[in-house]
């Protein structure tokens, strides 16, 4: 019986060792560094007259985010031109803070979306297809017409 019992006991104590191992599915364990994935964008991702926003109070001031709930973030906008582009990918602080980043982001888009449908209904459907995503720690919202080729650049560094 006391061997059946220290099998189990060391059974269970070899499950929670590993249970640790192995790719995490939601990302949160996964630290990206930013500015690269930032380089990566402006190289390949078509963006051009973009204002990078470098500090988080002028981060605030854009998406209403509260700059005790980021750890890091890269975010460019551009209003010139014919479509309104912004990308902005931000780490929370801790997981707790997730929701209210994608609040936010999420807030953003709807406003964004409700002025094309007042001002400029050619950009309607592309902003309807615009989402807020989340891989772990990290939230990006993107809103351009080649959205889904930036987002998959960024995504790549999720693998």
């Amino acid at each position: 019986m006391k061997k059946l019992l220290a099998l189990a006991i060391a059974i269970v104590m070899a499950m929670c060792v590993f249970a640790g191992c192995g790719d995490s599915k939601n990302g949160s364990s996964t630290n990206i560094d930013l500015s690269k994935v930032l380089a990566d964008l402006n190289e390949n991702g078509s963006l051009s007259s973009m204002k990078v926003i470098t500090n988080t109070a002028d981060l605030q001031k854009q998406f209403d985010i509260n700059p005790d709930d980021i750890s890091d973030f890269i975010a460019e906008v551009s209003e010139d031109g014919d479509f309104p582009t912004v990308v902005v990918v931000a780490k929370a602080a801790e997981d707790q803070n997730v929701s209210a980043i994608e609040d936010k982001l999420n807030s953003y888009l709807t406003e964004k979306l409700s002025n094309a449908q007042s001002y400029n209904k050619d950009q309607v459907s592309t902003i309807e297809e615009c989402k807020v995503k989340t891989n772990g720690l990290y939230t990006m919202l993107v809103i351009a017409k080649n959205h889904t080729d930036i987002e998959k650049i960024i995504e790549g560094y999720f693998k």
